[in-house]
C-alpha cells in the first residue's frame, strides 16, 4: 500500500512539472509573436503609419535646413573683401573695375552660380561680350575670362528729329555720339567739342553712322533706332570686300533703305546705293575711283547749276550724276 501512494505523488508531481513547461512555452512564444509582430504593426497602413513619415521627414528637413545655416554663417565668416581675381583677356577694364562692378555681389559670390556671375559682368561692363567664370571656394579665388567688344564705328545720334539734318547746318550741331561694335551695339559715349565733334584722335579716321530719333541709345545695349543697323552691314561688307574704299568712307546716312547716302574722301559729293544692293553698288563705286576718278573730279570742278549734286549708284550696270538741271 505505500508503494502505490509514493507513485502517485511523483506522478502527480511530474503531472504538475509538465503543465508548467507547457505554460511557460506558450507564454514565450506569445512574448515572441508579440515583439515580432510590432514592426509589422508600425510599418503598416494605419493611423500611426503617417504620423512615424512624417515625423521622420520633418527631421530630414530640420536637419538640412541647419546645416545650411551654419554652411552660410561659416562661409560668410571669411569676409567677400578676401575674394581674389585672376583676369584674362581684359584691356579695357582692370581687376579694380571689375571689383567694383561686383562689390555688390561679393556678399554671395561663393554661393552665385557661375552663369549668373557672368551675366551680371555682362550687362554691367558694355565691352564685355563674353564671360567665363570659375570659383574655387576654399582658395576664395574667381577666375574670370573675358572675351571684350571691338570699337567699330561712330554714331552720331540727333534726339527729337525723324531723319538726320543735312550736314552744316545749325541743326547738325545738336547731336551725340557714340561708340559702336561690329553688332551695333553701344560700348561707350563720346564726349564733344565746342565745334560738335568727337574729342579724342582715335575717332578722328573712324567711320560716322547717322540716325535720329525721340530717345537716345543707351549704353550696354543695341541700338534700336531705324536704319544703323543697315549703316553697320553697310560698312561690314566694304571692309570685308573694298577694303580699300571702305577706308575712304566719312559718313553713312542709312535711314531710307532704298537711298543709303555715303560721304566718300575723294569725292565732293554724296554717292548713293540701294540697300538691296550694297555689294554691287559698292564695287561700281570703287571702279569709278579707279578708272575715272580724275575725269571726274574736272568735271565737278565747274560749279554746276544744281541743288545737290549727288553719285546715284543703285542701279545694276549704270551710274548716274544726278541734282544738274536740263541745261548741263
Amino acid at each position: 500500500m505505500y508503494i502505490p501512494l509514493i507513485l502517485s505523488r511523483e506522478h502527480a508531481a511530474a503531472t504538475d512539472g509538465t503543465r508548467m513547461f507547457a505554460l511557460f512555452r506558450r507564454k514565450k512564444r506569445s512574448v515572441y509573436v508579440r515583439e515580432t509582430a510590432m514592426p509589422a504593426r508600425r510599418l503598416d497602413r494605419g493611423p500611426n503609419a503617417k504620423i512615424y513619415v512624417y515625423r521622420r521627414v520633418i527631421f530630414a528637413v530640420s536637419i538640412l535646413l541647419t546645416l545650411a545655416f551654419i554652411a552660410k554663417v561659416v562661409l560668410s565668416f571669411f569676409g567677400a573683401e578676401y575674394v581674389s581675381f585672376e583676369l584674362s583677356g581684359n584691356a579695357h577694364y582692370t581687376e579694380v573695375q571689375i571689383y567694383d562692378i561686383l562689390a555688390e555681389q561679393l556678399d554671395n559670390i561663393v554661393t552665385d552660380s557661375e552663369e549668373r556671375t557672368a551675366t551680371y559682368l555682362k550687362e554691367n561692363l558694355s565691352y564685355v561680350k563674353e564671360a567665363h567664370v570659375s570659383k574655387h571656394v576654399m582658395k576664395r579665388l574667381l577666375t574670370i575670362e573675358i572675351t571684350e567688344r571691338e570699337p567699330f564705328a561712330l554714331l552720331r545720334f540727333y534726339k527729337g528729329f525723324k531723319t538726320p539734318p543735312v550736314p552744316g547746318t545749325t541743326a547738325d550741331r545738336e547731336s551725340s555720339f557714340f561708340l559702336l561694335d561690329v553688332e551695333a551695339h553701344v560700348l561707350e559715349g563720346i564726349e564733344v567739342e565746342e565745334a560738335g565733334v568727337p574729342v579724342g584722335e582715335r575717332f578722328r579716321e573712324m567711320a560716322v553712322l547717322v540716325a535720329a530719333g525721340d530717345k537716345l541709345p543707351k549704353v550696354g545695349t543695341a541700338v534700336q533706332a531705324s536704319g544703323v543697323p543697315l549703316a553697320v552691314d553697310v560698312l561690314e561688307i566694304a571692309l570685308l570686300q573694298q577694303p580699300g574704299f571702305a577706308m575712304q568712307i566719312e559718313r553713312i546716312d542709312a535711314s531710307r533703305s532704298q537711298q543709303i547716302k555715303m560721304q566718300i574722301e575723294a569725292l565732293p559729293l554724296p554717292v548713293w546705293i540701294a540697300g538691296d544692293a550694297i555689294e554691287s553698288g559698292l564695287h561700281h563705286i570703287t571702279l569709278l575711283l579707279k578708272q575715272h576718278k580724275v575725269r571726274l573730279l574736272q568735271f565737278l570742278k565747274v560749279p554746276p547749276d544744281t541743288t545737290q549734286p549727288y553719285l546715284d549708284a543703285r542701279f545694276e550696270d549704270s551710274l548716274y550724276l544726278g541734282g544738274y538741271t536740263k541745261t548741263e
